[in-house]
Formats: C-alpha cells, sequence, structure tokens
C-alpha cells in the first residue's frame, strides 16, 4: 500500500537514525502513522519537572539543553536524538527540564505505541535502555563525545570517496551520486582530487541556471577544495567546516583521497563537545547573548580536562573559541557601522595567535589598514576595535594591560605603517623593540584580507634573514631565562613571600621554550606561529634532529598540560588561575618529568647561545 509523502518523510527520518533503523518496514509505517509532529520556539520548554511524559519525542530539527533542579546542564541532544527518556522507561515523573536552544520541529510518538514498539522488538527496547544506562553512568554525556575529540578523524569516514574524472558530464556525476547514495562526489583521477561537486551545486549551478547537463562536470565544480590528513583530529575537521561553511570535507592520505566526512557524522559531535560552542556563538546577534556563551566555558574547560584530548588541542580548543568571539563581534560591529571603507586584517599576537591559549587569557590583537585612512574612515575603523575589544572585555578576555589591542591606534595602522614598525624593530633591536619581539612576531590573521596578512609576514621574515643582528639580540634575550633547576636537579623556588616554594611555569618553562623556537623559526623562513608547528617545521627543514624535535615536543606538553591542571584546580575551588605551582605538591612522575623538560630547555638554550656565540 502506497503511503502518502508527508508520511513517506517522516519514515525515510526515522529509518535514518537508531533504533528506527532496525525496525521492520511495517512496524516502522504504522509508527510513523502515529506520530505527531510539533514545532516550538527556541527558548519554550518541552517538559517540566514534576509532569508526567506521555510520548517519546525525537528531535526532527534544532537542538535542546536539558537542565536538573539546580539548573545544571546535563546534556545537550540534537537531530536523530531523543530526550525525557527516565521518566518514559520508569514512568517516573520528569526530573529534568528540556528546553529549546534553537527553533525546532519535534516527533512525538505515545507512551502507549512505544511500549508496544519495545515489546514487538527487544533491540529497539535495548537501545533506549543502553543510552539511558550511558547518560546516567556518565553523568555529563558530553564526556563520550570528548574522548572523541583527539580521535583521527579518518576513523569516523566510512567507504572511499566517489570519483569521477574532469571530463566527465553533469549527467554521469549526477548519476553516479544517485547510484551510491552519496550527496558529493570527487573530480579527479584517482590519485588528484581536482575539486568537489555536492548536491547544492547541482542544485544551484545546474538547475535553477539551466545549464546543459552534457557539459563536463569540470565547469560546476568547486576548485581546490578544503581538505585534511585522515591523521588530524576531528575537532579540526569541525572548525574547518564551520569556519568555512561547508559541508562536505574530502580526507587525504599522503595526499590522496581516501575519504569524505559530512555535517551529518559531526551533528551528534556538535553537541557533545565544547566546540559545540563555537557554532553558538556564531548564532548569537548582542553581546549579552555571547556573554551568555562565554559563561559556559569554564564548564566546558572542566569537561575537556577530563576528555582524553592532549594539553595542546585543549589550548588550541580554547584558542578557536576565541577566535570564533572575535569574528562575531566584528561581523556584529560591521552590522551596526555598515561595510568597511576598505580592506582590512585582523591580526592576533602572542598565545592566541600561538594556539596555545589557557582559559584566562587577555587579549594581544591589531588591525592592518590596506592603506592610510581619511578621518572618516580612521573613525570608522576605531569604532570597530572599539566595538571588538570592548565585547571580548565583556565576554571575559580582559584588555590588555600593555595595550596591545586594535582599539589603541599605534596598533591600527596601514600595511606600510606596520611594515615600517617590523623593519625598525629588526633594523635597531633596542630593549623596546625586544619587548614588542616577544609579543609581535608571533602573529596569525583571525578574520579580513589575507593579502595584507601575507605581505606584512613576507616582509618580516625578508627583513629578520637580512639582519643577523637582530637574531643574535633575540638569542641572547632567550638564553637569558634561568631554568629553575639548581644543583643535583633540584627546583629552585622562592624562598619567600606570598610565592614561597612555589615556581612560575610560565616564565620558568613557556617562555624561554617559545622564544628558542621563535628565533630558529625566523631564521628558517618558517611562518608557523605555534611551538608545536614550529618543532615539526623545524624537524622538517634539517634544523632539529628527530630526537631533539620528540624531546623538545614532549617538554612543551608536559608544561602546557601541568599549567593548564592546576589553573582547573584553582578555576574549581573559585580562586584566580595564574601560573605558580609547587612542585613537592606534585606526584612524582610529574616531578620527575618535569625535571627532565626543564633540562630539555637548557639544553635547547645553550645550542642556541653557542650558534650564534651569545651567553
Amino acid at each position: 500500500m502506497s503511503i502518502s509523502p508527508e508520511l513517506s518523510e517522516v519514515v525515510d527520518f526515522l529509518k535514518a537514525h537508531a533504533p528506527f533503523d532496525r525496525l521492520r518496514p511495517a512496524l516502522l509505517e504504522d509508527a510513523a502513522r502515529q506520530i505527531e509532529i510539533i514545532y516550538r520556539r527556541k527558548g519554550d520548554v518541552l517538559l517540566r519537572i514534576g509532569q508526567a511524559n506521555p510520548a517519546l519525542a525525537v528531535i526532527r530539527r534544532g537542538a535542546v539543553e536539558v537542565h536538573d533542579a539546580q539548573d545544571r546542564l546535563v546534556i545537550q541532544l540534537a537531530e536523530g536524538e531523543s530526550y525525557g527518556l527516565p521518566s518514559l522507561l520508569t514512568g517516573n515523573p520528569v526530573r529534568n527540564r528540556v528546553t529549546l536552544i534553537e527553533d525546532g520541529l519535534i516527533y512525538l510518538l505515545p507512551v502507549a505505541e512505544f511500549r508496544a514498539l519495545c515489546a514487538a522488538d527487544a533491540g529497539f527496547d535495548q537501545f533506549y535502555v543502553r543510552t539511558l544506562e550511558e547518560r546516567l553512568r556518565g553523568g555529563v554525556e558530553s564526556n563520550a563525545g570528548n574522548a572523541m575529540l583527539a580521535t583521527a578523524v579518518g576513523k569516523l569516514a566510512g567507504r572511499a570517496p566517489v570519483m569521477i574524472g574532469p571530463q566527465a558530464s553533469i549527467r554521469e556525476a549526477a548519476q553516479l551520486m544517485s547510484a551510491h547514495n552519496v550527496s558529493s562526489i570527487l573530480v579527479g583521477d584517482g590519485e588528484r582530487m581536482l575539486g568537489i561537486v555536492t548536491d547544492r551545486d547541482l542544485r544551484n549551478r545546474v538547475l535553477a541556471k539551466g545549464r546543459d547537463p552534457a557539459a563536463p562536470v569540470l565547469e560546476i565544480m568547486t576548485a581546490d577544495p578544503a581538505s585534511m590528513d585522515v591523521g588530524r583530529p576531528v575537532f579540526e575537521a569541525y572548525l574547518t567546516m564551520v569556519n568555512r561553511g561547508i559541508h562536505h570535507l574530502p580526507l587525504t592520505r599522503d595526499g590522496r583521497p581516501v575519504g569524505m566526512i559530512t555535517t551529518r557524522d559531526l551533528v551528534s559531535l556538535q553537541t557533545q563537545h565544547p566546540l559545540y560552542l563555537v557554532r553558538q556563538v556564531y548564532k548569537q546577534d548582542s553581546v549579552a547573548a555571547l556573554q551568555d556563551v562565554a559563561a559556559r566555558m569554564p564548564q566546558m574547560y572542566a569537561l575537556l580536562l577530563g576528555s582524553g584530548a592532549s594539553p595542546d588541542d585543549v589550548a588550541r580548543m580554547l584558542t578557536a573559541l576565541t577566535d570564533a568571539f572575535t569574528r562575531r563581534l566584528l561581523q556584529l560591529a560591521q552590522a551596526r557601522l555598515g561595510p568597511p571603507p576598505m580592506a582590512y586584517a585582523w591580526i592576533c599576537f602572542g598565545s592566541q595567535a600561538r594556539s596555545e591559549q589557557g582559559p584566562h587569557t587577555d587579549q594581544d590583537n591589531g588591525l592592518i589598514l590596506a592603506q592610510v585612512p581619511s578621518a572618516n574612515a580612521a573613525n570608522y575603523f576605531e569604532a570597530l576595535a572599539t566595538d571588538v575589544c570592548d565585547g571580548l572585555n565583556a565576554c571575559g578576555y580582559p584588555w590588555c594591560s600593555g595595550d596591545i589591542m586594535a582599539r589603541n591606534p599605534a596598533w591600527r595602522m596601514s600595511l606600510d605603517a606596520w611594515q615600517h614598525c617590523f623593519r625598525g624593530w629588526i633594523g635597531t633591536p633596542t630593549a623596546q623593540a625586544l619587548m614588542h619581539a616577544s609579543v609581535f612576531f608571533d602573529q596569525r590573521l583571525v578574520a579580513g584580507d589575507r593579502g595584507l596578512f601575507d605581505s606584512l609576514q613576507a616582509s618580516i621574515f625578508e627583513q629578520a634573514a637580512a639582519q643577523p643582528l637582530f637574531l643574535a639580540v633575540l638569542a641572547r634575550q632567550a638564553v637569558a631565562y634561568d631554568v629553575p633547576l639548581g644543583l643535583f636537579r633540584r627546583f629552585v623556588v622562592a624562598r619567600e613571600g606570598e610565592h614561597r616554594d612555589t615556581l612560575d611555569l610560565k616564565a620558568a618553562g613557556a617562555m624561554p621554550l617559545t622564544d628558542v623556537l621563535r628565533v630558529h623559526a625566523l631564521a628558517a623562513g618558517i611562518r608557523e606561529p605555534g611551538c608545536l608547528p614550529r618543532i615539526d617545521a623545524l624537524r622538517l627543514a634539517g634544523k632539529l634532529t628527530q630526537e631533539s624535535a620528540a624531546e623538545l615536543s614532549a617538554a612543551f606538553r608536559l608544561v602546557l598540560r601541568l599549567r593548564l591542571e592546576h589553573q582547573a584546580r584553582q578555576m574549581s575551588a573559585s580562586q584566580p588561575p595564574d601560573n605558580r605551582i609547587n612542585p613537592d605538591r606534585l606526584e612524582r612522575r610529574d616531578r620527575d618529568a618535569l625535571r627532565d623538560a626543564f633540562g630539555v630547555i637548557r639544553i635547547a638554550q645553550t645550542a642556541l647561545g653557542n650558534e650564534y656565540a651569545v651567553r
């Protein structure tokens, strides 16, 4: 018996999601006929504490948050997932409040029909029992998703990508996509990827424009699409797709396409880990709304540390949130002020540029303008920068104590003026120039015109390579840090005052290593700002041995982990986070490893000093 298009849509959705995908067709159609479809707005409460739960709720579109009686976040759920399981399975009153955080479409299957399906299919029943057990055991289901953050993205990809040659017709590409039931196809020769065509491209570039389907697929493909190596972590794929606004991401191994992931592959992940906040940031339309998102970051930070993600991944994810807040504030500022009068590049410095931020980091940013601004243009960019910097401060990123921010006109200037600044610092390495080098020479584009940023980078590295005196002075500064190891590898700690018996992990470990690597990177023309990417690039360039690179990477990760864990403990105790630890309070394994890390940093300083004949 045929079914209506409306019912067919419900059936198609259900059979694409567990556990409905295991039901016999007749059972599935019977269930679909009983479903009530409701539409609710963002902020609507779907279940209230104490009420009876009348139905199994399946989220068709949108997302919900579940809060307990103490208003603590229990879980976030999205398309294809169900809420209200404890009350549904036990028959007890609802114990958590369920609220839509996006406009949503919900499928409601009456409890009687739900129980009939459980009785008819044991696997259907066990799916919900297991799901409830996992949520109860995990407390906050985010932990399961967080554990996947560092997982290689290749593990999410299923079959190999479907490929077609560039001279094949558009019709052949569409037929191949249909035959393989995929929403995208790669254009290439099997070894080399030239482009990608998605179902959206077929609608927008072919059907909507009346293009001849016999034309070669080369004409409608997106050339040189974003791609990612299968070994990269899942969260990088998520960020790439969100920031670029794409729904398909080809995966490669040694440059060859081997897989494909889509937003559908990441839909549950979006609500189960801190990078869900990135998506939420881009949806907010005011600073006040962004503050609400920022208020959830401490809890997410604690979850991250307990997720099994590496310390550098944690720092990169925290930095990704800073980037997202910055970009959204720029968008809001432009919506208020109108389009910018010229091209610009918003850049960041320091730990944000290196993607090494912790939970409490101030701002370091600047603005490159395409040319010297007129009075009106200067007023525009002053307002833009003030909006963004003040918005970041409101969201928990304090103003820079040294005023290194785009709202300061000293760091909001034309490309020529920026190049002049760096030319002066490099050509005349005064004490102030060295202070600036420790901040400004680690830089990264956050938003705006990449050409402006690339031009500044090119001039910096060209000038640095031509000024060995500047590199030697930088090297002298890098080796001047005293690593806190004394005789017999004893830690050197403060002996009096409020910091008695402690050492500063940032000043004693992170900063000297960062400075050493910066000198090597400038000398070798390596533009990567982060410590770990610099180490890897130096290894590939033959500037570091495999053994030295491994030791430096391990030292960096250990110091970063100890800093992040220390700050998490302080935050849980409602103390302001800092970088000072008492090494005697570390576990013996970490204490010994920290001694080794400081030893590695000292050796790196010595090698740099020998290379530039400085002490």
